[in-house]
């Protein structure tokens, strides 16, 4: 049988210790989640530039206003800061920041861009520049794709351990739940039980070996009294037996007190019609006198 006291410590750091696992998971989904959101915005920032920059080249490109493909390859240094930003951010995975480092060169292009003025052939060097977005549009796409999945990802399985760890809080609160029930409730309520029965002063309560130490405890110390109960009223009806024994004692001895009385005051009256001698006189009034002495003790008791 174990300790109620000592399982229940258990089971109350267990779940304290669970709880504070949640807690902490809590904090730091939170804290991932609002640095998830931020690369993912930072992602969207940069494909919703470029495809802006791109759709100014283009038109650009198309009217032929090279002084305004100048302009608009300005925009791509704004473009290449942000897109450093997003580098720098610890969650993006080093293959991914390699990856970008050497398929996207917003330098180059933007020189490329700016050199369309000075080119020869200035409709080779427009379907160029428009290749090259083509394929930067393409691989920006694909890159922040593969960032909201992966991020989606983390928090997907970051999510499942703290649906595990509750779990884990639900069902250890259930197992304490039904320990109690079964080592204190069903104990208890077949101590009422035995407490129903007519015999249970001699009989006593029965154990229950599934039962916690304190019930076991309990059942001892009800034992233990029912024990002096017992003992007390055989107690009881010992003295109840000798004070009638007592009393029958006393009442025979009072009526032979009385036999005595009376039997010596007939021979008192019967010495007094023969006139016998004082001496015997004395010897009937002191055997009176006795008698009365002992039936008077005799009412006294």
């Amino acid at each position: 049988m174990r300790s109620f006291k000592k399982s229940s410590f258990l089971l109350f750091c267990s779940v304290a210790i669970l709880l504070g696992l949640v807690t902490i998971l809590c904090v730091r989904q939170y804290q991932l989640t609002r640095q998830y959101n931020t690369s993912i915005s930072q992602s969207e920032e940069i494909l919703f530039q470029f495809s802006s920059i791109r759709e100014q080249m283009t038109g650009a490109l198309i009217a032929q206003d090279w002084d305004k493909v100048v302009d608009v390859a300005q925009q791509l240094k704004s473009l290449n800061s942000t897109l450093a930003r997003l580098q720098e951010n610890d969650l993006i995975p080093g293959e991914f920041r390699l990856d970008t480092a050497k398929q996207v060169d917003l330098a180059g292009l933007a020189i490329t861009s700016a050199a369309i003025k000075s080119a020869p052939d200035k409709i080779a060097h427009s379907l160029l520049l428009q290749d090259k977005f083509r394929i930067l549009a393409d691989y920006f796409t694909q890159f922040d794709r593969i960032i909201i999945s992966r991020m989606r990802a983390r928090v997907v399985a970051f999510q499942t351990a703290m649906i595990g760890a509750l779990a884990a809080v639900i069902c250890l609160l259930s197992f304490s739940l039904i320990l109690l029930y079964k080592k204190t409730l069903l104990p208890l309520m077949r101590i009422v039980q035995q407490a129903e029965d007519p015999d249970i002063v001699q009989n006593g309560f029965e154990q229950d070996p599934a039962s916690w130490v304190e019930i076991s405890e309990l059942i001892d110390g009800l034992n233990a009294l029912l024990e002096k109960s017992r003992a007390s009223n055989a107690t009881g009806q010992q003295e109840h037996i000798h004070s009638q024994e007592l009393a029958a004692i006393l009442n025979e001895s009072t009526n032979q007190a009385n036999g005595i009385i009376n039997y010596a005051q007939l021979l008192a009256d019967s010495y007094r019609e023969v006139e016998a001698g004082k001496e015997e006189m004395q010897i009937l009034h002191s055997i009176i006198e006795a008698a009365e002495r002992v039936a008077q003790l005799n009412r006294k008791i």
